[in-house]
């Protein structure tokens, strides 16, 4: 999903994320069983709002400043940052919600599975472009940080819990930050 979101792009984001609808069909039958589930569900709820106020966030005018005030309460109800600005494609799930950041200059394929107090930012501001991508199929472990103002994570990649990961990672691949405990007893 990009700045210019259709209103069927917007219908498969919802049923990859939201419903439990593995084929597409009729239109009212998706909305009944997307905000069924979402009454139910915290994370489902987030998903369903979130993807409405970046689909009405590319429109101009009343639109797009009711879609910056609705991610605005999203971000305090749920404690989650996610840019209205980030192309993010269909099929994001979210573990936790709190404390999940994602910048605006994110560009993230199909199917982010994102777990709690994950960040996914650039280092330096004021530059005059950032690529920051991850591909499809990306897997982040909880309280990782992924940070660069030139990165790029490939399809099919596993990132594991508490890692920093501030270089490209290739395709097909597990990333982790290794940890040396210290133990010192008294």
């Amino acid at each position: 999903m990009g700045l210019n979101v259709s209103f069927e792009e917007l219908l498969e984001c919802w049923r990859k994320e939201v419903s439990n609808k593995k084929k597409p069909g009729r239109h009212v039958s998706l909305f009944f069983n997307v905000f069924r589930r979402a009454r139910r569900n915290n994370k489902l709820r987030y998903l369903l709002w979130f993807r409405l106020a970046q689909y009405l966030h590319q429109k101009k005018g009343v639109r797009a400043a009711y879609a910056r005030r609705l991610n605005q309460r999203l971000n305090l109800k749920y404690a989650v940052d996610i840019s209205l600005d980030a192309t993010i494609g269909p099929g994001m799930r979210i573990a936790h919600l709190p404390g999940v950041v994602i910048s605006g200059y994110a560009r993230i394929g199909r199917n982010l599975f994102i777990r709690q107090n994950s960040t996914i930012g650039i280092k330096t501001l004021g530059l005059e472009s950032y690529r920051l991508e991850i591909g499809d199929n990306v897997s982040i472990g909880a309280n990782s940080c992924i940070v660069g103002d030139d990165l790029s994570i490939g399809d099919n990649v596993t990132i594991g819990a508490m890692s920093l990961v501030n270089k490209s990672v290739p395709e097909n691949c597990t990333f982790y930050t290794q940890r040396t405990g210290v133990m010192i007893e008294k």
